[in-house]
């Protein structure tokens, strides 16, 4: 195997029959070539391949600056709902939260102003109260539709799951986090536990029954990455 440099990148020729192109995680840009493939035709493949490379990259930054722990500061960007906001920190009388003209206005004691975990205490809350009300009127909504009664209802942190559902007992669960995506992806996650009433695993039935109500399905698990969590 050599390596040869081709639009500034490391092309590693290998014993191989096709170009190959992937981006690690570390964001590291990894090309194999055929042994006698002429640089020409590297060249041309990784000129059509430099839009998608810019996406990629830019999205791995992204979710690595998602990662970081907030600090709660005036300036950091919070989603709800799925729309993204900017979050303005500002002391008053009293801890509370708001959205107003395009911004989250996060209203806190002076006491606590430089206390980034009692300014996540108060976010959290918020979050909690209006998933309260966003959930339990989506549960709602889509038992009508189905014809179906649940047991309880629990809103709280899930680490690897967006939502579960124990059959037997007929209790859902949903995970607090939903509040920040879509509507269309909250509907989603609460259609796909409720159908656990019904059809237990994951099979063929299950998606059907899923199908019929919500055809475009398949796209709200493309946008949850759903595959991470069921």
């Amino acid at each position: 195997m050599k390596v040869e440099k081709i639009l500034g990148y490391e092309v590693h020729r290998k014993k191989v029959k096709n170009i190959n192109l992937r981006i690690k995680p570390n964001m590291e840009i990894y090309i194999s070539a055929p042994m006698n493939l002429h640089s020409d035709y590297i060249e041309n493949f990784i000129r059509s391949k430099e839009k998608w490379i810019k996406q990629v990259l830019k999205k791995i930054e992204e979710a690595k600056q998602n990662q970081l722990p907030s600090q709660y500061l005036s300036g950091e960007k919070h989603k709800y709902l799925g729309k993204e906001y900017e979050l303005e920190v500002k002391q008053g009388n009293s801890n509370r939260v708001s959205i107003k003209e395009g911004k989250i206005i996060l209203t806190v004691i002076s006491n606590i102003f430089e206390n980034s975990d009692e300014k996540k205490k108060v976010m959290e809350k918020w979050y909690f109260e209006n998933a309260q009300k966003v959930f339990v009127n989506t549960i709602q909504k889509w038992l009508e539709i189905l014809d179906e009664s649940i047991e309880k209802l629990s809103i709280k942190p899930m680490k690897s799951r967006w939502g579960s559902c124990n059959y037997v007992k007929r209790y859902i669960n949903l995970n607090t986090e939903l509040i920040k995506r879509t509507q269309f992806e909250i509907e989603y996650v609460v259609l796909h536990e409720l159908t656990h009433l019904k059809y237990p695993n994951h099979g063929k039935g299950f998606y059907r029954y899923i199908e019929n109500y919500m055809p475009n399905y398949k796209m709200a698990e493309k946008m949850l990455n759903a595959k991470h969590y069921y």
